[in-house]
């Protein structure tokens, strides 16, 4: 994929660049990896405290919730994400992250992008507009996809995201939505039941 794509992705997530070669910059730090559906790109219990930008692909956070795992999170191309855990506090990811589909990543070294934050003023308040920008999407996902009823649910995520429902196997969307998968594809028959 080339840079100036890669730029727009990333720009379509916080509606900016920042000023200046910073994202440049952050992009030449970068190295490439590809994943094929169902492998791991961070692993929950191990340290992972790079930083990955996704340009290709789904992936999806999950974490165990009692004896089943629970899929919280997807990230779609132009995502910044990482281990919280690992990347704040050099701990284990509590999470996992997981290609759905093949997936390509661009992978930054943690002290190289700490390093770039020290050197460009803008490029930190950039990064700073983005975590809040992450929060946003938090609590925006806790007010839509957790909340209302299934058929709700299943109707913003086909309006808000219609390449997770086309590309991302059912049992994964069917935990996002708190369903099961037997349930999504009744939502599904009873969405796309044509209008008599």
């Amino acid at each position: 994929m080339e840079i100036e794509d890669i730029k727009l992705l990333i720009k379509n997530e916080l509606g900016y660049l920042p000023k200046g070669r910073g994202i440049d910059d952050l992009l030449d730090l970068a190295r490439e990896e590809s994943y094929t559906r169902g492998q791991a790109i961070i692993q929950e219990g191990r340290k992972c405290p790079d930083i990955y930008i996704v340009t290709r692909g789904i992936v999806r956070f999950a974490d165990m919730d009692g004896e089943r795992e629970r899929t919280f999170a997807f990230a779609l191309p132009g995502s910044i994400v990482m281990s919280k855990h690992s990347f704040v506090m050099d701990l284990p990811s509590y999470y996992r992250l997981e290609a759905c589909c093949d997936t390509d990543v661009l992978v930054i070294d943690r002290d190289e992008f700490w390093a770039l934050m020290e050197r460009d003023h803008d490029m930190a308040l950039w990064m700073l507009k983005y975590a809040y920008g992450e929060c946003f999407y938090q609590e925006y996902k806790n007010a839509s996809v957790h909340n209302g009823t299934a058929a709700d649910r299943y109707r913003r995520m086909l309006a808000d995201r219609p390449e997770i429902t086309d590309r991302v196997p059912q049992k994964m969307v069917a935990s996002y939505l708190g369903v099961t998968p037997e349930y999504l594809s009744k939502l599904k028959r009873d969405y796309f039941k044509p209008i008599k």
